[in-house]
């Protein structure tokens, strides 16, 4: 019923009420519209009015007995000009003296009156409107118009008329009709008249918040009366006299038709609501009896062979009950022959039940290992997708918040609030730096490190995090091997797990931390699928807390899982330490019970190589510099704030926005000392492509790539090429312009150009086919760890489409694949590709038909990262 309701009012409602706020749209609009025509026409009607005034004095002025100095004849001409206009003309002297003025006789002695303007009048020599003053001889508001009188040329008396407000009452009365009020405001904001209670308002002071609003020459504003009422205001001012003209109505007039439109609304709306109220209740009463008796029936099909019997006159419903009858009376002939066949074939079952069950468990626990494995596939890929344009996005926030950081005239508060979004900021770029690190996508910096130094180096670091309730003990094994990997990511991978302990332990506990040498067998390497036997460093950290149950445990490093009280974690540390983990050819595992705490641990490959030297980085101030550099970025928001940046850092920019443009730019000769581009880049020519051709042109030219995910362009395996230097969007100002100094006064020209000669030349194209989930996902970092590009394929039709669309240069393909053998694939691909090398992969160590050459090759299952390496140079 309520369903109902919602179909037939709801719609109805919706659409009165848009039709409702355009009506109070249009009428709002329609009142602004008059409310400013009312005010022009009132200062029209002013401005008249005072023109007629001042010709009169002009006309006046040009008497022959005040130029006689006549004044006498001159006050029985003024007298009579007053019974023609209305008002009285008064003559004085420059120092404002009165020598007429006709509200007295001729020969009273008169009084000196300055008035408002007299300056005005004499310094400008023509004809000023006062502002409203006190007569001296009315004793009540008046108004002048005033005209200075020349003889010779120069102001020898001022000719007034001076007119009582209530004049100009009368000149509005008849133009504010129909709810609306005009009042007039002089030059200095006080009443010379309001068309209601003229007497209480003239010569007051206006509303000062009235005043504030009315500037310009004309306008329309909602606001306050003096009265307080609520009004629309509309203003213009007279030319004349520079007079603030308002017409107002109150808002009450206006949201009137308003308010007569939701009554009548919420009326129809009652209507309507009773009307399908009645409606559904008629229909329900029809469909109700009949459908329960058919729900009655079909819980009972099957169970009786007499036909159903259903009491009703609608056709849809006995036609569905003589449905249901006839097969009620199938299913219980065919449900006595079924049962038998059942007792039949639950005997057999029983017998192969016992085989069965070990094969399932297995299964179980492959599947559920492929489900996780593709599951974290899955979410890893997601994040490259958004990582890109996520960074770019915090790009363009922070380095214009850096900017407006640095204007000096910023207040205090302001300043906070912009670190406050700069913290924003910087952890946004922590979220996604986390992110990639899970989907394996981050660019790492692998050094050949000696974990025991670096865990010695970090002792102080850790006992500052966790506090003086923790008990740290770190252990580590003598003749402890050196592993390939990013210093930087070990210590935040350490840091996250010491974080989590302290946080299983509540503050107070014991946390040790072991390092040692591991050797993973053969065994090992079956039951964990992911993982290859050899030799590793291992990591250990176990914390004293509460534990995880096996619920939690199979959960811990997907991401966002988090077991801490909302709003304390992101969830993406321990998946952080995975997907690093995993990127850096490692593998780990988590040991846990309830109440007696957990241990994770760590393996990371081991490495021949001697120990690198880790240089520490510049923390000095930063500096800019006068060099020249290109800035190469497809989106216009980060190309104008790097820009930006780089400017105020002072040096002199370029900008392109794509490759091609910045290829055109280096090739007309400008003087170029640093080319600064995007990784991923639209278009046929791309950024490592693009630093090739430039370092061709120009061989001295530094080259820096900034990207917020590199998508294997400069990175291989999860490492950055050699001789390639990147900056990681988001990026600060500092970071930038330690950057750009490091790579123009540091780096290698040559290095760079030779690495990027060497990605561009080593890289192949393999094509991978293997049906199996698991070994292809291990497989493809493998590959993409030599710095190969890596297509994927889970059946040979579906490499035969890849291979049709795209050029390959290697084809690594499993023998027994679903719908036809590798062997077969290979016969079929090469009939376009003769040349083309193979490499099959198998758990035999012989393939009966197949020669073995310089461009057929072998490799045996489970095999390592050398024979691939081996089987595709």
């Amino acid at each position: 019923m309520l369903a109902l309701f919602a179909i037939i009012v709801v719609p109805g409602v919706l659409f009165s009420a848009l039709l409702l706020a355009r009506f109070a749209e249009s009428e709002r609009g329609r009142y602004r519209q008059e409310a400013l025509e009312v005010a022009h026409t009132a200062a029209a009607a002013v401005d008249q009015h005072l023109r007629g005034w001042q010709a009169t004095l002009q006309t006046l002025g040009t008497s022959e007995a005040l130029q006689d100095g006549n004044l006498e004849a001159f006050y029985r001409q003024a007298t009579a000009v007053k019974a023609f206009i209305g008002v009285d003309v008064g003559l004085r002297e420059l120092s404002g003296q009165q020598l007429v003025n006709t509200r007295r006789p001729w020969g009273t002695p008169l009084p000196l009156t300055p008035l408002p303007g007299d300056d005005e009048v004499i310094a400008g020599r023509r004809p000023v409107v006062s502002n409203v003053f006190q007569g001296a001889l009315a004793q009540q508001p008046l108004v002048a118009v005033i005209v200075p009188i020349l003889v010779s040329g120069v102001p020898r008396y001022l000719l007034h008329v001076s007119a009582e407000t209530n004049l100009v009452a009368d000149v509005v009365r008849p133009i504010a009709t129909r709810d609306w009020l005009v009042a007039i405001g002089d030059r200095a904001g006080v009443y010379v008249t309001r068309s209601e209670e003229h007497a209480r308002f003239s010569g007051q002071p206006g509303v000062p918040a009235f005043l504030a609003q009315a500037t310009g020459s004309d306008g329309v504003f909602v606001g306050r009366s003096a009265t307080g009422a609520e009004v629309l205001v509309g203003y213009a001012r007279s030319e004349l006299s520079g007079w603030l003209v308002a017409a107002n109505i109150r808002q009450t007039v206006i949201e009137r038709p308003l308010w007569r439109a939701i009554v009548l609304l919420l009326a129809g709306g009652v209507a309507s609501l009773l009307l399908s109220s009645l409606a559904a209740l008629f229909l329900w009463r029809m469909v109700a009896t009949p459908l329960r008796s058919l729900t009655m029936a079909s819980v009972n099909m099957g169970r009786s062979l007499e036909p159903l019997t259903i009491p009703t006159r609608l056709r849809e419903f006995i036609t569905l009950r003589d449905a249901l009858s006839d097969a009620s009376q199938q299913l219980a002939a065919r449900n006595a022959v079924l049962e038998e066949k059942v007792r039949e074939r639950t005997a057999e079952l029983m017998e192969a039940h016992g085989k069965v069950k070990a094969e399932a468990e297995e299964r179980h626990r492959v599947e559920a290992m492929l489900a996780q494995a593709q599951k974290m596939e899955a979410v890893g890929n997601l994040t490259g997708g958004v990582a890109h344009d996520f960074n770019n996005l915090l790009q363009v926030i922070g380095g214009n918040l850096e900017l407006v950081g640095r204007e000096a005239e910023l207040s205090d508060k302001a300043r906070a609030r912009l670190q406050n979004a700069m913290t924003g900021v910087s952890r946004g770029a922590q979220l996604a730096s986390q992110l990639l690190a899970f989907g394996r996508r981050q660019a790492l910096m692998p050094r050949v490190i000696n974990v025991g130094r670096l865990l010695r180096g970090m002792d102080d670091l850790l006992r500052r995090s966790l506090g003086e309730a923790i008990e740290i003990e770190t252990i580590i094994a003598g003749g402890l091997w050196n592993t390939l990997a990013d210093p930087t990511n070990v210590e935040n991978a350490l840091l996250n797990l010491a974080i989590n302990a302290r946080d299983a332990m509540e503050g107070t506990g014991k946390l040790t931390i072991e390092a040692g040498n591991a050797y993973l067998d053969e065994a090992y390497a079956r039951a964990n699928t992911e993982v290859a036997a050899g030799q590793y460093v291992a990591i250990s950290v176990t914390d004293t807390g509460s534990g995880m149950a096996p619920e939690i445990l199979s959960k811990v490093f997907e991401p966002f899982f988090s077991t801490k009280p909302q709003g304390k974690g992101t969830g993406l540390g321990l998946s952080m330490v995975y997907g690093f983990v995993k990127q850096s050819g490692g593998h780990v595992k988590i040991y846990s019970e309830p109440e007696h705490g957990t241990t994770v641990r760590l393996y990371l490959p081991r490495s021949q190589m001697a120990e690198d030297v880790i240089m520490e980085r510049s923390s000095g101030p930063v500096t800019g510099g006068h060099e020249t550099i290109l800035v190469v970025e497809d989106d216009a928001a980060v190309r104008d704030t790097v820009v930006s940046l780089l400017m105020e850092l002072g040096y002199q920019v370029l900008t392109a926005e794509d490759a091609a443009r910045a290829l055109a730019v280096i090739e007309s000769g400008i003087a170029i000392d640093m080319l600064f581009t995007d990784v991923v880049m639209p278009g046929t020519l791309k950024s490592p492509e693009l630093a090739r051709k430039a370092k061709q042109r120009l061989p001295n030219l530094s080259v820096l790539f900034t990207s917020g995910y590199t998508e294997n362009s400069i990175v291989h395996g999860g490492q950055l090429d050699k001789g390639v230097s990147l900056l990681s969007k988001p990026y600060t100002r500092d970071a930038l312009a330690r950057k750009v100094r490091e790579v123009l006064q540091n780096g290698s020209p040559a290095a760079t150009s030779d690495a990027v000669d060497d990605s561009t030349e080593r890289r192949l194209t393999v094509l991978l086919v293997e049906d199996d989930a698991l070994i292809r996902m291990d497989s493809a970092d493998l590959i993409g760890a030599m710095g190969h590009v890596v297509v994927e394929a889970g059946s040979a039709r579906e490499a035969m489409q890849i291979a049709a669309t795209q050029e390959i240069d290697r084809l690594v393909t499993d023998v027994g694949l679903p719908d036809f053998s590798g062997i077969e694939l290979a016969r079929r691909l090469r009939e376009t590709q003769p040349n083309l090398p193979v490499v099959f992969a198998t758990g035999r160590g012989q393939l009966p038909g197949v020669t073995l050459d310089n461009r057929t090759k072998v490799v045996v299952k489970p095999y390592q990262s050398a024979d691939l390496e081996r089987a595709l140079a």
